[in-house]
């Protein structure tokens, strides 16, 4: 069974009605990734940041909202969570070469630990697709918005 590692732009489109991407995060969690699906402290921090931020959730939510709903979420018969290690992975070593800016570290994190849990990562970002070259392809599922 596969498992999905959420990055935090497929998991705030799940946590939030409002968002763009709601319907397609959803049929896609509907369909595929409800049975087994992960997230790590980065991942649940930055849904809470964009939660709680008003630019992104027109008037934001309070953070006792927020995290409401990130706990709701994470209580989830298919959901587990991903702890990350103490140190920066050698693996990003490799990846290094393929970084096209400041923003894909975080998604080179991710991108790695999928691969560390022979798990998929989840994203409407189209940009990780340069990242993940190689064996690391099978790792990233790039989600389409509706």
């Amino acid at each position: 069974m596969k498992r999905y590692l959420l990055d935090v732009n497929v998991l705030l489109a799940l946590l939030l009605p409002g968002h763009d991407a709601h319907a397609s995060a959803c049929a896609w969690f509907d369909r595929s990734g409800g049975h087994a699906w992960a997230t790590n402290a980065l991942t649940q921090l930055g849904a809470l940041r964009l939660l709680t931020n008003p630019a992104v959730t027109q008037g934001g939510v309070g953070a006792a909202t927020a995290w409401e709903l990130l706990k709701r979420a994470t209580q989830h018969a298919g959901h587990e969570f991903w702890p990350l290690g103490r140190e920066m992975p050698a693996g990003l070593e490799s990846m290094s070469t393929r970084i096209q800016g400041h923003q894909q570290w975080t998604n080179a994190i991710l991108l790695w630990q999928a691969m560390q849990k022979n798990g998929v990562l989840v994203t409407f970002d189209a940009g990780l697709a340069g990242l993940a070259a190689g064996k690391l392809r099978h790792h990233l599922l790039l989600l389409k918005r509706a």
